[in-house]
């Protein structure tokens, strides 16, 4: 007689306690890898933008700021401390074709400007036929109107000789003599401006870093703190701030500061900017 047969029972599945360690010890190195990758993509990016953004204010300061005070002459600033520079901006710039009668002036206006001065403030300024000295009349402006009369004695005397120009262009300004202590003389340039004021603020989202404002709006931002104007003057020394009775010696304002990312990733990108007055 055979004897009985033996059963046999298979092993319980699963991972022993050892397996298991070993596998979340991997999973947690992959994960931590993983995060540092991440981590250091973000780090990159936001690096990058930073850089880009440091770059964009410096152009901004060359491109916007730095042209309009290149085109202000010596006598066209009205204010420079460290924080704050203020120019004449041109609005409308004339020939004087004539002077028919006390207090009128007629004008051809040969361009037009849109500065955005600061509102509510005008002035007129004019200078001889071939003097480069500007006679200033601050918070005046004489009324005008386009003129028919304008014109004939324009074109009488040169003006717009193609023919190309509207009837819009040609006005006889009044009350001349109530602002300026002389009437131009014909073949004199003539000039209505405004104001323009650059002033560094510190910010109000960021109190380590400022901004700078053109008229009250925000210009060019952030800069680390620190920033200022400092203005060359005809004896070529630089000075931080300069008098209002020695405005006429200014021949130039330079800006000195850091301009930084919004991220504050980047050590930023040194600025020192010379900015020449026109001759």
């Amino acid at each position: 007689m055979s004897a009985p047969s033996r059963l046999v029972f298979p092993s319980p599945g699963g991972f022993t306690l050892a397996e298991v360690l070993v596998a979340l010890t991997g999973a947690g190195l992959l994960i931590g890898l993983l995060i540092a990758i991440l981590g250091s993509q973000s780090a990159f990016h936001l690096r990058n933008e930073d850089a880009i953004q440091a770059s964009q204010n410096t152009r901004a300061l060359s491109e916007g700021m730095g042209a309009e005070i290149r085109g202000a002459g010596p006598g066209d600033l009205l204010l420079a401390t460290p924080d704050t520079v203020s120019i004449r901006v041109d609005i409308l710039r004339a020939v004087v074709c004539g002077a028919p009668s006390a207090g009128l002036v007629d004008l051809f206006i040969y361009d037009s400007i849109a500065a955005n001065p600061q509102p509510g403030w005008r002035g007129t300024a004019f200078s001889g036929p071939y003097s480069p000295t500007w006679v200033y009349a601050d918070g005046f402006t004489p009324s005008s109107s386009i003129s028919a009369a304008a014109e004939t004695a324009c074109r009488a005397a040169g003006a717009d000789r193609a023919n190309r120009m509207s009837p819009r262009w040609f006005r006889r300004a009044s009350g001349w003599s109530g602002g300026l202590p002389a009437r131009p003389e014909p073949g004199a340039l003539a000039r209505v401006y405004g104001r323009l004021t650059y002033a560094i603020h510190r910010s109000s989202s960021q109190s380590e870093t400022v901004s700078i404002r053109r008229n009250g709006q925000e210009f060019v931002t952030p800069l680390e703190a620190g920033a200022a104007f400092e203005y060359r003057l005809s004896s070529g020394a630089i000075q931080a701030g300069v008098a209002p009775a020695d405005l006429s010696r200014v021949r130039g304002v330079r800006l000195t500061g850091t301009t930084i990312g919004r991220n504050g990733r980047t050590t930023g990108r040194r600025v020192v900017y010379a900015m020449s007055f026109r001759n």
